[in-house]
């Protein structure tokens, strides 16, 4: 089971790569995610992750990473939810209408924050 910790860290640092290559793709998926309440299922997973990343962090070669990570793993949706779903929208509008290079740096986040997870998430 810990091994879900670090693929999902490579898979996060795959997405950056290819965020990095074709921007494009999270401008579309930003789109998707605001039609309907889409936002809130992404925001659901997200806290299982974040809720698995606490139960399997004391596998982990650096816990402590991984504790901080599960932590706002699981927070930070549950908080998100609590907004309204105009303003969702709105925050959704806002990063549709950004320019392609902000989503490269955003890619380029992605990628380190992916290898931090593998490296971290990776069995002692």
């Amino acid at each position: 089971m810990v091994h879900i910790v670090w693929l999902a860290g490579a898979v996060t640092a795959i997405m950056g790569i290819a965020i990095l290559f074709k921007p494009i793709w999270m401008r579309q998926s930003i789109i998707f995610i605001n039609k309907g309440k889409v936002a809130y299922g992404i925001a659901g997973s997200k806290t299982v992750l974040g809720i698995i990343f606490l139960i399997l962090a004391t596998q982990c070669k650096i816990s402590s990473i991984i504790i901080a990570l599960g932590i706002l793993m699981t927070i930070g949706p549950l908080l998100f939810c609590l907004l309204p779903f105009t303003k969702i929208q709105a925050y959704m509008n806002w990063w549709i209408a950004r320019p392609e290079w902000m989503y490269r740096l955003w890619g380029v986040v992605a990628m380190l924050l992916g290898g931090l997870i593998f490296y971290a998430g990776v069995p002692k």
